[in-house]
């Protein structure tokens, strides 16, 4: 039988750690790693590009977290000036961040041309955007439609995706 070679109990030969004192009993399992200087050059790239990524991914988050900011404050500044009662301010400030999100959307289509990048921050904006605007204008009627037409929109664009992606 074993003997745990910190305080000397006696161990079972499966144990990993001893019973008593709780030393390790076997040697840790170490896993290989490269030192920083034998990385390649693809790795570098890699990483390099993993960075620029997330920094202009927070960039884009930073501004628009900031113009829904200044919103909330134009949205206070109309109200406090009489432009629309204070019934209609949830309204107001749904329909401009709404357009918030479009533009977002619009520039995310523009800096890579490819339409899934914005597809949803446009879809989403524009139901934020219909719904304050429906807040404002009181417009209770046309809610069933909307939502089936957005719908539609969903299924249609997930069905040209597949199209364009056939399975093997």
């Amino acid at each position: 039988m074993p003997y745990c070679p910190s305080c000397g109990k006696e161990v079972a030969e499966d144990d990993e750690f001893c019973p008593k004192c709780r030393a390790p009993l076997k040697e840790p399992r170490l896993r290989p790693v490269r030192r920083r200087d034998e990385k390649d050059e693809k790795d570098e790239r890699d990483e390099k590009d993993e960075k620029g990524e997330k920094h202009e991914g927070d960039q884009a988050g930073a501004i628009v977290g900031g113009l829904v900011v200044v919103w909330l404050g134009v949205s206070f500044a109309l109200r406090n000036m009489g432009y629309f009662p204070w019934a209609d301010m949830g309204g107001v400030f749904l329909l401009g961040l709404g357009v918030i999100l479009i533009l977002r959307g619009l520039w995310a289509y523009s800096k890579t041309g490819v339409l899934d990048q914005g597809f949803g921050y446009v879809v989403g904006g524009g139901f934020v955007a219909l719904l304050g605007a429906a807040v404002v204008f009181q417009v209770n009627d046309w809610w069933p439609f909307f939502i089936i037409g957005l719908g539609a929109v969903i299924v249609l664009r997930a069905l040209m995706a597949q199209s364009r992606n056939p399975r093997p």
